[in-house]
């Protein structure tokens, strides 16, 4: 019958538990001076060696021939724990176990001292499971237990476990198992049974693990019996139902490069591979988050637990996005992953996340309109000419001839017209000042309008981000000078949305109406509107 790879390969010392050493230091430490506590708490992710460590313990405290601290599962004891003959070490299931009849009959037996070695060991897994009453009747037995008691009590869950308890034990964390520790032990496992492994497919396997090297195990048992002579990369890629990194790196190209099409065709592909839609939508915000961490870190191999030639791709591929729209693109990918758990097709919300992904200009969030900005920059930094149909931009292609020093107009009576005209010079001048983000924000201006020495610049609701942008003092004050040095002027500015604009002019008409409407005859009135729309 097939023995698990996790059961075969169980640390039967402590310098086979692997990545766990602040853990067995302390321990073998306190076995050396003496100093055993009567009650420990081992807390973390399953398949860090919660249990294997629990039970080296059990026969380090009662080895007859220890050696350095450790069991030397040759003795009479250590043999019997092993195999179970002995009554020294008992192990008990608190998911099973877990009403107070259970802890009753244990603080029954535990007034029992042990058959051969020195201490009884009580080892309660899943603790958290216990029912409060039944935590109470434990907590008798640490209050005060007997002198050749060990109770050592693991969880996955540690914050489900009252106070009273945690106060009266040591407590120990487990953490996630290194994806390298991983990989070695599988490396040197594959080399024990002469089985050929692929590194790349070690490292798919260690990183879907979740730093639980009991799952690792598992999942290359499963690798094993499915290729039997050599574990290919493909093989895990199949088994595990994930996309394989060279599909991960084409898809987040084509999201970078705008290319919406490709993207699409892509995923389509992966319906037709029979991929897991969640799985991918996973791998993918992995993919983003590593281009991230390329892009605010130099000390990636601590961070990133990828082969290194896969990390040079990563680094290089981040050069061909911004900081700003990688993480506008993990908030897209973040929602999606919330949202598809409820949803009855996922395919069309992938197809709809990867549109969105690829056109920021369906995104209404302010990562996608500073990335637009930012792409206006870079096109204007490059000298080519944008024609806007929507915006006071158009019909500029000769503002760049314009010189500073003789851009100054001398308007006497400025209005809405005037300021249209000269708005092209205004940007100009801006640009000869490389200023090149305020004017590729105010390029966007819809509407202006004029109330005495203040002059409107008024914006699309959808640009609210630029309003608070271009309202800061700097930006206000800088906008300022260059309009009054180009219009001869003293101005005000003021920055307003369109929808604010709404109220100020019904609220403009609404006197001026009043005061025409006391002097003339109502029937002889006519109201002009004195905003001019671009």
């Amino acid at each position: 019958m097939h023995k698990a790879l996790y059961r075969v390969y169980r640390p039967l010392n402590f310098k086979d538990v692997i990545g766990q050493e602040h853990v067995t230091k302390t321990l073998k430490n306190q076995i050396e001076n003496n100093n055993i506590a009567h009650a420990y708490l081992f807390s973390g992710t399953r398949g860090t060696g919660k249990t294997s460590t629990a039970k080296i313990f059990a026969r380090a405290v009662n080895c007859l021939n220890p050696k350095d601290k450790e069991p030397c599962n040759e003795c009479e004891v250590c043999k019997g724990i092993l195999t179970d003959n002995i009554m020294d070490v008992i192990e008990i299931d608190a998911a099973s176990n877990n009403g107070v009849d259970d802890i009753r009959e244990l603080r029954e037996n535990v007034k029992y001292p042990p058959t051969k070695g020195r201490y009884k060991v009580y080892i309660i897994d899943e603790v958290h499971m216990l029912s409060q009453g039944a935590f109470n009747a434990l907590l008798k037995t640490l209050e005060e237990p007997p002198s050749y008691i060990i109770f050592i009590l693991a969880t996955t869950e540690p914050h489900k476990i009252p106070a009273t308890i945690l106060s009266r034990c040591q407590k120990f964390d487990f953490k996630r198992v290194q994806v390298d520790d991983i990989i070695t032990r599988m490396k040197n496992i594959c080399s024990d049974i002469n089985i050929e492994v692929d590194e790349k497919a070690l490292n798919l396997i260690a990183r879907n693990s979740g730093g639980a090297l009991r799952d690792a195990l598992s999942i290359l048992d499963q690798c094993i019996s499915y290729s039997e002579s050599k574990v290919e990369y493909e093989d895990v890629v199949s088994l595990l139902g994930t996309v394989n990194i060279d599909f991960l790196f084409k898809m987040s190209d084509y999201i970078i490069n705008e290319d919406t099409k490709s993207g699409l065709e892509l995923l389509n592909e992966l319906v037709i591979w029979g991929k897991d839609i969640k799985h991918f939508l996973d791998d993918l915000v992995d993919h983003f988050r590593n281009l991230m961490i390329c892009k605010v870190s130099s000390e990636l191999n601590e961070i990133i637990n990828l082969p290194i030639e896969t990390i040079d791709i990563l680094r290089k591929q981040s050069n061909k996005i911004e900081l700003n729209n990688i993480i506008r693109i993990i908030n897209i990918l973040s929602d999606t992953q919330s949202n598809i758990k409820y949803s009855s097709n996922p395919r069309i919300l992938a197809e709809i996340t990867i549109i969105k992904l690829s056109q920021p200009i369906l995104d209404g969030s302010s990562e996608s309109i500073l990335k637009r900005i930012n792409k206006i920059e870079s096109i204007i930094n490059n000298g080519v000419n944008i024609v806007k149909t929507t915006t006071v931009s158009d019909s500029k292609n000769e503002e760049a001839k314009i010189n500073k020093k003789n851009i100054v107009r001398d308007i006497k009576d400025p209005n809405v017209e005037e300021i249209e005209k000269l708005w092209p010079e205004i940007l100009s001048y801006m640009k000869k000042d490389k200023n090149m983000s305020v004017q590729a924000m105010l390029r966007e201006v819809k509407n202006f309008n004029i109330q005495g020495n203040i002059l409107g610049l008024i914006f699309n609701d959808e640009f609210k981000f630029i309003k608070d942008r271009l309202s800061r003092d700097e930006n206000k004050n800088y906008i300022e000078k260059v309009i009054n040095e180009v219009t001869n002027q003293n101005l005000k500015v003021k920055i307003s949305l369109k929808s604010e604009l709404i109220d100020f002019k019904e609220e403009k008409e609404d006197k001026g109406i009043k005061i025409l409407e006391d002097m003339f005859a109502k029937d002889i009135i006519e109201v002009k509107n004195s905003i001019k729309e671009i």
